[in-house]
């Protein structure tokens, strides 16, 4: 969509060419257009109108937004269906056939055109050339919710399914298949539900989508990073002196996790009431996360006052988070709970990217250090764990024991944890690449004074706004507390 982006994929050995953007500069191209923006709709039209003109030249197209992970080649997969003119993707959160196969109706859930396998035929041909007609004579038209239309029309919602799970779509002109959810996965089954585990199939997936997410382009980048799916970044990123530090993330030991697993799978949507400010599930779920976050703060602060970047844990969650009022989980999802929730999902990634003036994010993604691009990974001579004195604390890890090893070398730190003893005692290590705290629940107290808050809150973002929001009963958001009681 650039010269650089170009220059790019040119240097990788891809056949592409500077296509441009009807009715916008290219400098505008190298910006985040934000979802539902004029500029978004434009993009849009531009996709749209490729489709047509290729299918017309009697070409097959496969169709790949920008925030799709292809994770291996779907080829094979798409010519198991040789009598298909067309394979969409669905934002359906559940799979209805098991295993490999289509899912179960064209219609049964919005079908999401950022991946699409289009065969050159007279009924795709017809297709997109009204498919482009729609939304250029409505400037407003979402491409997506225009085709979303254009399948069902001639009744197509009510045909049933061929031996290969096909259907006659578009008054009958177009047979379509919906990609199972397993193996072409959107948002929330990949990054949140983690189907293509919880299956235990055996399959690996295809492709996955970066829909379902609540932070922009920056956090749609950190979920692939959490996943080890994004292979954009440089050497550099994989750098910072004088290391890394990071630390196990603890929960109350007394929390009753059974409340959270009630609503989940496998109970049904039918059988919960949308959760109010006053549902004892609510105030559980954001005193679970608040608990982590305070923690995350405390790292982050320890990491500051040593110039470490610190890698972010992973985060449990009592409550999924969805864009409207529900009961816990995204309806219609397979969600169990609790679960290991996203980081955009408790911190407002968007946000911190934004005051950060590009990537500099002041931490790391959960998955960093046992990523295979990191250059020399801990190890035993690398690394060594950080212990402060045991405290009688309710507490137990969030996701389970550490597999600490006794090749470790260990330091033993003595509380309280301020400022100065931190600084010498761990600035002593300066050489030492990974430093992994076992523990900072109630450790620290190093932020106790407000200019040294204030400091720390402008080197790393760190203030009420860190945190995000779960949404929501009827009233609204609730949102976390990153801050807490320094």
């Amino acid at each position: 969509m650039d010269d650089e982006l170009l220059t790019a994929m040119k240097k990788e050995g891809v056949n592409t060419w500077f296509m441009g953007s009807k009715g916008m500069d290219q400098s505008t191209v190298k910006h985040d257009f934000g979802w539902g923006s004029p500029k978004f709709h434009k993009m849009g039209r531009d996709k749209i109108r490729l489709i047509r003109d290729f299918t017309e030249l009697g070409l097959d197209v496969l169709i790949s937004d920008i925030d799709v992970a292809w994770l291996k080649d779907p080829l094979p997969y798409f010519t198991r269906f040789p009598t298909a003119d067309m394979l969409v993707s669905t934002d359906q959160l559940r799979n209805e056939t098991g295993g490999d196969a289509l899912e179960f109706h064209i219609c049964q859930t919005a079908s999401n055109i950022g991946i699409m396998w289009i065969r050159s035929t007279p009924g795709t041909q017809e297709l997109t050339r009204k498919w482009v007609e729609v939304i250029e004579n409505n400037p407003k038209e979402w491409d997506q919710v225009a085709f979303n239309n254009l399948k069902t029309e001639g009744n197509s919602c009510s045909g049933r399914r061929d031996a290969n799970g096909l259907m006659l779509a578009f008054s009958g002109k177009v047979r379509m298949g919906i990609l199972p959810v397993v193996l072409f996965s959107n948002g929330h089954t990949f990054y949140v539900q983690k189907l293509h585990h919880r299956l235990q199939s055996g399959l690996e997936p295809y492709a996955v989508h970066a829909t379902f997410q609540y932070g922009g382009t920056p956090g749609k980048r950190h979920r692939m990073r959490e996943a080890l799916v994004w292979q954009g970044d440089r050497p550099t990123y994989f750098r910072h002196d004088p290391g890394f530090l990071s630390y196990t993330p603890h929960i109350p030991s007394d929390l009753d996790l059974a409340q959270f697993q009630r609503l989940g799978f496998p109970s049904k949507d039918s059988d919960h009431k949308t959760l109010t400010p006053d549902s004892p599930q609510l105030h559980a779920h954001m005193g679970l996360v608040n608990f982590q976050l305070h923690q995350m703060r405390h790292a982050l602060a320890i990491a500051w006052l040593l110039g470490r970047k610190l890698v972010a844990p992973k985060f449990l969650c009592g409550l999924d988070r969805v864009w409207f009022p529900h009961y816990g989980v995204f309806p219609g999802s397979f969600l169990k709970l609790p679960f290991e929730c996203p980081l955009d999902h408790v911190i407002n990634i968007e946000h911190i990217f934004r005051r950060a003036r590009g990537d500099n994010l002041p931490f790391k993604e959960h998955s960093f250090l046992s990523n295979p691009l990191l250059i020399d990974p801990p190890n035993a001579t690398n690394l060594v764990f950080v212990r402060p004195e045991i405290l009688s604390l309710n507490i137990i890890p969030a996701f389970g024991i550490p597999r600490w090893t006794s090749s470790f070398p260990e330091k033993i730190l003595k509380l309280p944890l301020t400022k100065e003893y931190v600084t010498k005692e761990l600035g002593l290590l300066h050489n030492v690449k990974y430093l992994h705290l076992t523990n900072v629940v109630k450790a620290f107290t190093g932020l106790a004074d407000p200019s040294k808050q204030r400091h720390f809150t402008e080197a790393t973002f760190g203030d009420s706004s860190f945190g995000d929001a779960w949404c929501c009963t009827a009233r609204g958001n609730m949102r976390y507390d990153f801050v807490g009681q320094s």
